[in-house]
């Protein structure tokens, strides 16, 4: 406070710069692991299901787990992964519109 009672004046705040634009790079990374997480969730889901699954090297290598890899806990708890796979996608691509929804 100076004599008269008054605060003294306080220094301007230099005006906030606006974010730089994303490029396509930005973008990039994010799609492409959403896309790896639906290709990797169609996987899951579908595999445990199909006649191949049954016939792979795993069951033939170690035949004391063939029962437990082809029991449908297991199938289902794969499908399950795969589920969450797609959440994550879909997580990723909220998360990319929300950030060039932010930038605009």
């Amino acid at each position: 406070m100076n004599g008269n009672g008054t605060p003294p004046p306080q220094p301007a705040q230099p005006p906030e710069k606006a974010p730089p634009p994303l490029r396509w790079y930005h973008y990039a990374g994010p799609v492409v692991f959403a896309l790896f997480c639906i290709e990797l969730g169609v996987l899951l889901v579908l595999a445990p299901w199909l006649d191949l699954y049954e016939h792979n090297s795993l069951l033939f290598l170690h035949p004391e787990w063939r029962p437990f890899l082809l029991s449908h806990q297991f199938r289902g708890a794969l499908s399950g992964l795969g589920f969450l796979n797609f959440i994550v996608a879909l997580n990723e691509f909220i998360d990319l519109a929300r950030l060039s929804g932010s930038r605009r």
